[in-house]
């Protein structure tokens, strides 16, 4: 009977370098949009509002996706740009607790007007503290 073949070690795929661009950013897939299989982030923009959501230069209007974080009480988040994309305060904002959010839901896209608190940020989630004197519904979420 002959030996048995000596076990042989899988092969390994060799790893592609990161891509940097030239301002020394790393590119990931996702900025230059392509997705990739797996779960969605649950705290992303929806898609059908990715066309939809924004924010004027100085942040005093945002149009963006909802979101209730149940953290410190509650709080309200608005996604105004996807996760993947750069921007100064990270895409979203947590609303002050000074303005009544009873008639709006999670995923409701809206547009505020307002302003960002300055050197104010929501503790528990690191975001950007905004103070909405305005919102207006946009679209329901669901």
């Amino acid at each position: 009977m002959p030996a048995p073949a000596p076990a042989t070690p899988p092969a390994t795929t060799p790893q592609k370098m990161p891509t940097i661009g030239s301002n020394g950013t790393i590119i990931t897939p996702a900025k230059i949009g392509i997705e990739l299989e797996g779960p969605k982030n649950p705290f992303d923009l929806a898609r059908r509002y990715q066309g939809k959501a924004s924010a004027s230069p100085d942040y005093s209007k945002l149009t963006g996706q909802l979101f209730f974080v149940h953290t410190d009480g509650g709080v309200w988040v608005v996604r105004y740009a996807p996760i993947s994309q750069e921007d100064r305060y990270g895409g979203s904002v947590v609303l002050a607790r000074d303005i009544d959010m009873a008639n709006y839901e999670d995923g409701d896209l809206v547009s505020i007007q307002g302003e960002v608190l300055a050197n104010r940020t929501s503790l528990p989630l690191g975001g950007a503290l905004y103070h909405a004197a305005k919102v207006n519904l946009v679209e329901k979420g669901q």
